[in-house]
């Protein structure tokens, strides 16, 4: 039984610097991230605190964080399950070979099974697919799990991904549906938002099972208010309002106040606690 009261996952969002330019980006504007590994260690030691057992590194593009390395063995060494989130640009076996005795989780950002999709949304150049098809497998050879993130918007909404997602092969499939947050991503929302009927549209394509494993689809409704998020800074963030990012120092934050940075029984209901 999931405990409802209970916070157990992170998502520290360790910079903004990313190499790609995704129109839907929601972490553009942030704080300036942290350059001390005692200062990142504090941060650590903090979620301990909080009763964190997973953390999930993301960006940006996590691995362009210059102490990205040490935080992640850091992580690991504080007995935490460590997953990131990466366009995998700079992933190869060399670099998943490097990360695989420090990491549990590699998830992979891939909406749509065409690379001219991707090329359209800003993610790559054009090689995007086939990039991820090879990580998968060298992932999978690695002995790390494989998670798979997808952006639900108005280029790929009638997508059926089953075909791509089955040689994939992934351990876990989250499709979002495109989230506007004021202040971030207000340039492109406007072409690439779709209503909750287009996202149950895709739902409805997508929702078999695919190697054993039960597709994720969260909604906007869903995803507002039920993550609980870190800044590059080391500072809780909150979205409760769907607008730009509420900071609030990382030690003001205990397990009497956690209500206000993240909605526990929304966090429970979403399914955020799984087999990790």
């Amino acid at each position: 039984m999931v405990d409802e009261r209970k916070v157990r996952s992170v998502n520290w969002h360790l910079t903004t610097r990313c190499n790609y330019n995704c129109k839907f980006c929601f972490s553009q504007k942030l704080d300036s991230e942290i350059h001390d590994i005692e200062n990142a260690k504090k941060v650590l030691n903090k979620l301990k605190s909080l009763g964190i057992e997973k953390i999930n590194f993301v960006g940006g593009e996590p691995l362009l964080h210059p102490l990205f390395f040490d935080i992640v063995r850091l992580a690991k060494k504080m007995n935490l399950v460590v997953s990131i989130v990466s366009n995998g640009y700079f992933l190869n076996k060399t670099t998943i070979l490097k990360l695989s005795p420090f990491i549990d989780w590699i998830g992979l950002s891939v909406d749509s099974a065409h690379g001219e999709v991707e090329t359209a949304l800003g993610r790559g150049n054009g090689n995007h697919v086939t990039h991820v098809i090879e990580l998968a497998g060298i992932i999978h050879g690695a002995g790390v799990k494989l998670k798979i993130n997808t952006t639900v918007t108005r280029l790929n909404w009638t997508e059926d991904m089953q075909p791509f997602l089955r040689r994939l092969k992934p351990d876990r499939w989250k499709a979002f549906q495109v989230l506007h947050i004021g202040g971030q991503n207000d340039l492109y929302f406007d072409e690439l938002s779709i209503t909750d009927e287009q996202f149950n549209h895709f739902k409805l394509l997508n929702q078999e099972n695919i190697k054993g494993i039960t597709p994720v689809f969260e909604g906007n409704h869903e995803m507002i208010d039920s993550y609980f998020m870190v800044s590059p800074g080391g500072m809780a963030m909150s979205n409760r309002e769907g607008t730009n990012r509420v900071l609030t120092p990382l030690d003001r934050i205990d397990n009497q106040n956690f209500s206000s940075i993240v909605n526990v029984q929304k966090y429970a209901k979403r399914g955020a606690i799984y087999s990790w």
